[in-house]
């Protein structure tokens, strides 16, 4: 009976362990529960929960192949626009969607939503070109557009990344223009 009570003992500081890394709970509440369940006694927290670093390679591994796989849909395949504008959403999607879940788990999703950006941004250009002749008018109307949907974004989300970056493109574009 003892040795029951002692796995399920452990069990909840483990989890406890894992509120207090992913931020569940107050800090503070963390502790007080941990003090309760553990008697007082220190424990050794020095083995991460959830491993930052391995979160870190799935978001750069997920982001690398979908970029990739956009380039070559964009510029190496003869396929219809219809295709290919499918395929960017659902990729632009499928990064929003991952970006959004790791928001709800408290992990950085930035790589994520600028990869999505990114491929929204080459889809956006390659599309206005196809469908307005490569007119340079549509071109910059497209960037600004981009450029106003991300800081649009970034305000809204407050993800200061994209504010600052949409504001640096369209600063590039306005200055491209003038020149």
């Amino acid at each position: 009976m003892k040795e029951i009570k002692n796995s399920k003992t452990e069990m909840i500081i483990r989890e406890i362990q894992f509120w207090k890394q992913t931020k569940l709970l107050p800090e503070q509440y963390c502790d007080y529960l941990l003090a309760l369940y553990t008697g007082g006694t220190e424990i050794d927290e020095k083995k991460p929960v959830i491993s930052r670093r391995k979160n870190m390679f799935k978001d750069l591994l997920i982001s690398i192949c979908a970029l990739v796989i956009s380039l070559f849909v964009i510029y190496f395949t003869e396929l219809s626009i219809v295709l290919q504008t499918a395929i960017l959403t659902g990729f632009v999607g499928l990064l929003i969607g991952v970006g959004i879940y790791y928001t709800k788990k408290q992990l950085s999703p930035m790589l994520l939503y600028t990869v999505a950006g990114c491929i929204f941004l080459l889809a956006s250009v390659d599309i206005s070109g196809m469908v307005f002749n490569g007119s340079s008018l549509a071109l910059y109307f497209t960037l600004f557009l981009n450029c106003f949907i991300w800081v649009g974004a970034g305000l809204k989300w407050k993800l200061n990344y994209f504010s600052i970056a949409g504001s640096i493109g369209a600063m590039f574009v306005f200055i491209y223009i003038l020149l």
